[in-house]
């Protein structure tokens, strides 16, 4: 069936503030989840910033899978949760809600790419003490995750480069694939319609036409990538 994913009005772009994946493998049986203070002292100061900066500093970290950076904002138990949960935690996640209750800020950050919440919870004493070290001491994830397919990936692709939108093509799109995409046309327009998607060793391949040149445009997206939490999971341009 085909079908008309590109209108005048674009597409509303994902936020890409301070991400990750739930739906990830779980961490290595071996990931460290202690560092000590001298380890820690390479880092910018966390006694002088709000809980909720000192949260969004542990999620881009577990995000990136920067470990021993992760271990200092957080204590044994997140570090267990977190890793449990993904290492590394991937991309998607953005700040949604911050609330303070009996000496603890809690932090809640959302899955942008596929649902579900994350709740850090930052001790304001432990922000004052130990040079600010492990003050995040709870994490807790919940909500359904409701993983982005292929296909709305590439749908957003094209969207982006449609309207000429780089910074987004860039997102969606590996360096070399956006690179094809802008040797085509440094804007694509609107009007490419989807006509079929097929999956092939682990990546999918969708198919769109110009209704206006009748030219054919097939968009590769990597399915692990995209399981993972990466970003640039549309990774094959071919253009016809």
């Amino acid at each position: 069936m085909i079908r008309r994913i590109i209108g005048l009005g674009g597409t509303t772009a994902l936020a890409v503030s301070a991400p990750f994946v739930l739906t990830a493998a779980g961490a290595p049986a071996n990931a460290t989840t202690t560092t000590t203070t001298t380890s820690c002292s390479r880092l910018a100061s966390a006694t002088n910033i709000s809980a909720a900066a000192y949260a969004d500093r542990l999620v881009r970290a577990w995000g990136s899978g920067a470990t021993a950076t992760a271990n200092c904002y957080a204590s044994t138990a997140v570090t267990r949760t977190l890793y449990g949960q993904a290492l590394p935690g991937g991309i998607h996640w953005r700040r949604v809600s911050t609330e303070g209750a009996a000496g603890t800020i809690y932090v809640t950050y959302h899955d942008d790419a596929r649902g579900g919440n994350l709740t850090i919870g930052v001790q304001n004493v432990g922000l004052r003490a130990a040079n600010g070290w492990h003050a995040a001491y709870t994490a807790k994830f919940s909500g359904e995750p409701r993983a982005w397919n292929a296909v709305q990936w590439s749908d957003n692709l094209v969207r982006a480069w449609g309207r000429g939108d780089t910074k987004w093509t860039a997102y969606y799109a590996t360096p070399t694939a956006a690179a094809q995409l802008h040797k085509v046309a440094a804007k694509g327009g609107s009007h490419w319609t989807r006509s079929s998607a097929e999956g092939a060793a682990g990546t999918t391949y969708v198919t769109y036409r110009n209704d206006v040149t009748r030219h054919t445009l097939v968009i590769g997206v990597s399915n692990v990538g995209l399981s993972q939490g990466d970003a640039h999971a549309a990774y094959t341009v071919r253009y016809h």
